[in-house]
């Protein structure tokens, strides 16, 4: 159903293009094949896997592949509506709304918008798939790793020029509501009273600093833990089962750099995200890419790691004693499941065939030396687009 109507709306505007100048229809994809060459098997599959894809030992031709169309309707002179609809192949290329939000242009550098929206969280969140926008066939796994990229709610910015900078300041205020994976299973998301701001300035077009905080009331329904839950309010421990649980506050704070200048192009990012009385990890993550520019051709390389301790006061809200090992072993695999040493080394190339057309190729090589050791090699290449 939400399909049908994806495609119906998206119909309904197109044919109005014909009689309305003021409607504009731009769209991207990219179509890009994948496979993990080596790496840690999974002792239940005996699959190898690369994160943040659905890459296996296989080639695939679906999992980073989309497909977009964006709308843009000007209602008047300070009012307009945006839509953007995007096929996925990881979801069967199901379409489904990105954006849907209307725009308000109050002049002197005044705008807002008001419903479905990208969270400004990083550098590149509202070019998060648009491949040809960025210099990697992927935005670096290291930062960008969430499964979820919207919100429903209202964002304010203003900006402004002073001498050679040209800046934004923005903040958002809203919601979001979600299905993510969580120990393999499906899990209900949510990030209620989400506020936060963003800071982001250019100079002479060639620097760009940025950064921003975000923080919400975050609430998963964890249906993979929920036996350990019920076991550990049955037995009295009923505070471990709320230690482990998401249901407190959260927080994000990042901070980028780019530099863009002749033919060399840095690109930097760094964030830190918490989430209270959890057994989610306080994360550092970072990456740094280097880029040199050989007239249609860059290559690049990009290295990124992600570190967080296991909260291991945790255990020890049980007491160490033998009738209760097995459910200590149980909590002790919950918490250890998300302590991470990462480490990513990527190589990546462009080559801008036209001015809206990119072939793009990628290796990266990925290793976690955490309690959960894993490690992949994994190899993508595909064409990226914009019309």
């Amino acid at each position: 159903m939400k399909s049908v109507l994806a495609l119906g709306i998206l119909a309904a505007l197109a044919a109005a293009s014909t009689s309305a100048q003021s409607v504009q229809i731009t769209g991207f994809g990219q179509m890009v094949a994948g496979s993990v060459i080596d790496g840690t098997r999974s002792p239940t599959t005996g699959e190898r896997s690369f994160p943040g894809t659905g890459y296996d030992s296989d080639w695939d031709f679906k999992d980073e592949s989309l497909f977009a169309v964006q709308i843009r309707g000007d209602l008047n002179d300070q009012w307009s509506a945006t839509a953007q609809i995007v096929a996925r192949g990881r979801e069967d290329f199901d379409p489904e709304f990105a954006w849907a939000y209307v725009g308000w242009n109050g002049g002197k550098g005044l705008s807002a918008k008001f419903g479905r929206q990208r969270i400004p969280l990083f550098r590149y969140s509202d070019f998060l798939e648009v491949g040809y926008a960025y210099p990697w066939l992927r935005p670096p796994h290291a930062v960008y790793n969430f499964q979820f990229s919207n919100y429903d709610g209202a964002s304010l910015a203003y900006t402004f020029g002073t001498g050679s900078w040209f800046s934004t300041v923005s903040v958002i205020g809203g919601k979001h509501e979600s299905t993510i994976t969580l120990s393999g299973q499906p899990a209900d998301q949510e990030l209620n009273s989400l506020v936060g701001g963003s800071f982001e300035t250019v100079y002479n077009d060639w620097l760009t600093l940025r950064a921003g905080y975000y923080q919400a009331e975050v609430v998963i329904d964890a249906q993979a833990l929920n036996p350990l839950f019920a076991t550990l309010r049955t037995n009295g421990f009923g505070n471990v089962a709320r230690a482990i649980d998401f249901n407190d506050d959260g927080s994000f704070v990042g901070f980028g750099a780019e530099i863009n200048h002749g033919n060399w192009l840095v690109i930097s990012e760094f964030t830190k995200v918490q989430i209270d009385d959890s057994y989610y990890t306080d994360k550092d993550q970072f990456y740094i890419t280097g880029g040199y520019r050989f007239g249609a051709w860059t290559p690049s390389f990009t290295y990124g790691t992600r570190d967080a301790d296991a909260k291991t006061e945790i255990i020890g809200l049980l007491p160490n004693v033998a009738p209760l090992a097995p459910l200590r072993a149980a909590v002790s695999q919950v918490v250890f499941s998300d302590d991470l040493d990462a480490e990513y080394m990527s190589f990546g190339l462009r080559w801008d065939v036209s001015t809206n057309v990119a072939l793009k190729a990628d290796y990266t090589q990925y290793e976690n030396k955490g309690p959960a050791a894993a490690e992949a090699d994994s190899i993508a290449a595909g064409v990226v687009f914009t019309f």
